[in-house]
């Protein structure tokens, strides 16, 4: 079987053992869209460099590279301590600042864990879970004590210095946005980073603070919500209708929630996400094993697959590309993966159940419908914003989209949709102008033929001048010679003053010869089939005068006299 184009897309994070030159290469020529950066980790002059090395290899490999920017956020962490902290089930343990643990006035033989955040002990309730190291340690908050509060131990063993620490039954006071990641965010825009996710958000409030922001420095930069909070996924309706896309960290939210709950909140924010046709990413865990082995499990791979068929837009690795052995490997092995999955993909919704509200989401869908019917070889979506792909991609085509701009940004931030590949052009054009251009393009790297049909539509934005908006029309090939002639493709019929020949690949269906021709030699196929046949019958009433070939658009009419 031949084998399909990816729609789904490859999110992958860059770290140690992804971070030269020639590894972020060899990740985007094994299938990466989107690098993202992890904020929690290196100094901003290392994703300085790293940034400069995306783009330089975008520029290398001829295709552009998305750079998500995921920020820290209030991540509460134990504090840097010399010594691991050996805890044992059943002990007593006190946390708290360094300071607050030391003015506590504890004997030298109490347990500390001591914590950078400043409000845990406000946050903390009695009873309340703690859980230390992604949910491998465990302790209850027992009671206050001053400054500090006294935990029992659950589940204990060896905590480190900077473990992540989850409160999953309390109202986290910090905000989702720190001052440490409005220092990143500056330093992200200034470097010309194309999507931004937000971690730890609660409410749709705390999206809607980052938009204000963007909106004054007017920066046109999508959010990203991660969801991994409970109190998030209580929220999540608000959340999607005011981001721009969703991702659902399944690591801090298996901590939170318990890993049983997982797989059916993933299930329901993907359906959530492709109804109101708002980008979805799957993220965390993927492809583990991968990180020190060359192969995945079984069970994996079946979380990959089932990720594609639930709906998701994209798939993410994180320590995989990041810090494991073989992260080329690792974004192979995803590829293939989607590749198989996508050969049963997910039933696209009924046009009943899709929003037409807008008359741009309406010819994006009616541009799907007819790439479809008329099989054309590409959609071909001329958009200054994006928001036109974004509507075609909801639709989940069957037909690969080329989203066509003279934006390099709106180009990046098409690397996330699904089924849609970035066409950029650099020629300083009109709509028209920049048509031709991308229609030659087209037919020399796809090595279209004669009666190919591309299906180009033209968004909205202030690329377009009035009239020239929400439009859609089917392209034919036509200046390429035929070369699909033959046995499958070719019905031909003699008659005494010569032949006709029918190139039923080339044949657009328009019937322009059934209208032309007052013999009745063309006619409809009875089966109702995508072209026109010859009524071997009235051949021989064929008069030579070429009408018919000459109002054929796409020259799959051939007339031979006899002596020719």
């Amino acid at each position: 079987m031949k084998k399909i184009f990816r729609r789904a897309k490859i999110v992958a994070t860059l770290g140690p053992s992804s971070s030269t030159p020639e590894q972020i290469e060899s990740l985007a020529r094994a299938g990466m869209n989107v690098a993202r950066l992890n904020m929690s980790h290196g100094s901003l002059e290392d994703h300085a460099k790293t940034i400069k090395s995306i783009r330089d290899v975008s520029k290398i490999i001829g295709r552009q590279i998305g750079i998500l920017m995921d920020l820290q956020g209030p991540k509460i962490r134990v504090a840097q301590i010399d010594e691991n902290i050996p805890l044992k089930n059943g002990d007593m343990a006190y946390i708290g600042t360094k300071e607050n643990l030391a003015a506590a006035g504890l004997k030298s033989t109490d347990i500390q864990i001591p914590s950078g955040y400043t409000d845990l002990v406000n946050d903390l309730h009695p009873d309340a879970r703690v859980l230390f190291d992604d949910g491998n340690l465990k302790a209850k908050a027992v009671e206050r004590v001053k400054d500090i509060y006294k935990l029992k131990i659950i589940q204990g063993g060896a905590l480190k210095a900077r473990k992540g620490i989850n409160l999953p039954d309390c109202d986290v006071a910090a905000d989702a946005f720190t001052p440490e990641d409005r220092k990143n965010l500056m330093f992200g825009l200034k470097e010309g980073i194309d999507f931004v996710a937000l971690s730890f958000i609660s409410t749709a409030e705390d999206i809607k603070k980052v938009k204000v922001l963007l909106h004054e420095l007017k920066m046109d930069v999508p959010i990203v919500a991660k969801i991994e909070r409970p109190k998030a996924i209580d929220n999540i309706d608000a959340i999607i209708d005011v981001t721009d896309i969703i991702m659902i960290a399944r690591g801090d939210m298996g901590v939170e929630l318990g890993n049983h709950l997982v797989p059916a909140v993933q299930k329901t924010i993907i359906k959530k996400c492709n109804d109101k046709g708002v980008p979805v990413i799957t993220a965390t865990q993927m492809l583990e094993s991968m990180i020190e082995s060359s192969t995945p499990t079984r069970a994996e791979a079946s979380d990959v697959a089932n990720a594609i068929w639930d709906g998701t837009d994209v798939v993410m690795l994180s320590g995989e590309t990041a810090s494991g052995k073989y992260p080329e490997e690792a974004v192979k092995m995803m590829d293939s993966i989607i590749f198989e999955a996508e050969r049963t993909p997910k039933e696209r919704p009924l046009l009943r159940n899709t929003d037409l509200s807008s008359v741009n989401a309406s010819t994006m869908v009616a541009a799907s419908l007819i790439a479809e019917k008329v099989e054309a070889v590409r959609i071909v979506s001329v958009t200054q914003s994006g928001n036109s792909c974004l509507k075609i991609s909801r639709f989940r085509p069957v037909t690969r989209v080329l989203g066509v701009t003279n934006d390099i940004r709106t180009a990046r931030k098409l690397t996330l949709y699904w089924g849609v590949k970035p066409w950029l052009i650099t020629e300083n054009s009109n709509v028209d102008g920049i048509e031709k251009i991308v229609i030659n393009d087209i037919k020399k790297s796809l090595d279209l033929k004669n009666g190919d049909k591309l299906v180009i539509t033209r968004g909205d934005g202030r690329f377009f001048s009035q009239g020239q908006s929400n439009t859609v029309r089917v392209e034919y090939i036509k200046d390429s010679p035929k070369v699909r002639g033959g046995s499958d493709t070719l019905q031909s019929a003699e008659f005494s003053r010569g032949q006709i020949n029918l190139d039923t690949f080339s044949c657009a269906t328009c019937f322009n010869c059934v209208s032309t021709c007052p013999h009745g030699i063309w006619q409809q196929a009875e089966d109702m089939s995508a072209h026109v046949v010859i009524n071997e019958e009235k051949t021989d009433q064929c008069s030579l005068d070429m009408e018919c070939v000459n109002k054929c658009p796409t020259g799959a009419i051939e007339i031979i006299p006899n002596g020719q």
